[in-house]
């Protein structure tokens, strides 16, 4: 296999524009539930922890994205941002309005929420907000989908091999969702974590800060440098003399490998911040 099924069947702009619309809407998935898996460990952990003190049955899987609705539109709009890229690469013409086209299934979703909070008797905590969190994303991951599906599309034509995806043979892209999706759980939790900590302390210019910081920085390289090593790999610039099957050993010893260390050192740097913290 040449691309991302076989050479035959991505050959023609059509194909390729009906492989980039599934490809836009099953990396999306895996994104935007990796997002609402991390929200309860991000901002409600401690309510759950309290509401389970009280006797109540609750874990952090049944909690869902809460009231966090600014939450909520930047996973949709970060989430729009990286399937867009992928989308004009797969596409190679049009990377625009493919993405935007592919976009629809999740508009059609947020219309529907739309229908039942303005229109029925439904009855959901926080309504109001939720109605406007429905309305917004619209336009703007519509838009950003536009935007990224050409930048993609431009990135593919400018940056890599014709008969790759970004870099790498289409049909890796098919076994990377399971990768991406276990490594998206990780990686949001951490840079969400970073940035939360930035924003907290953006006016401390204490040495102790950045000290923090650079720590608190560390899991993130550690999560995202994995994934780094293994496109490297596939694209050719790591391992490009070996065979097949040992850069293909290559890449499960780091993507399993990879995620024991992030975790371990995730751990650690988070239990040590803790404790000096305290």
């Amino acid at each position: 296999m040449r691309s991302f099924t076989s050479a035959s069947q991505m050959s023609t702009p059509t194909a390729r524009k009906v492989w980039a619309f599934a490809a836009f809407n099953v990396y999306s998935l895996l994104l935007i539930s990796a997002f609402e898996d991390n929200t309860a460990y991000l901002f409600d952990s401690s309510l759950i922890k309290e509401a389970r003190l009280m006797g109540m049955k609750v874990t952090l899987n049944d909690w869902s994205w809460g009231d966090h609705y600014l939450w909520r539109l930047f996973s949709a709009v970060v989430t729009t941002v990286f399937a867009g890229i992928l989308t004009g690469a797969i596409a190679k013409t049009n990377g625009k309005k493919t993405a935007m086209l592919a976009n629809l299934p999740s508009v059609l979703v947020w219309l529907g929420m739309i229908y039942l909070l303005g229109f029925t008797e439904e009855e959901v905590e926080g309504k109001i907000g939720l109605l406007i969190i429905s309305i917004m994303p619209i336009p703007l991951t519509s838009y950003v989908a536009y935007v990224f599906g050409g930048v993609g599309e431009k990135l593919q034509h400018e940056s890599y091999r014709e008969d790759s995806v970004l870099g790498v043979r289409g049909y890796h892209w098919i076994w990377m969702t399971l990768a991406i999706r276990l490594y998206a759980l990780g990686t949001i939790f951490v840079v969400a974590k970073f940035l939360g900590y930035q924003l907290a302390t953006w006016t401390d210019m204490s040495i102790f800060a950045a000290i923090t910081s650079l720590f608190m920085l560390v899991p993130v390289v550690a999560w995202v440098y994995r994934l780094l090593l293994v496109h490297r790999v596939l694209t050719g610039d790591l391992l490009s003399s070996h065979h097949t099957a040992l850069r293909g050993l290559a890449n499960f010893g780091i993507l399993t490998c990879g995620m024991l260390i992030a975790s371990g050192i995730q751990f650690v740097i988070y239990s040590g911040l803790a404790k000096m913290l305290r």
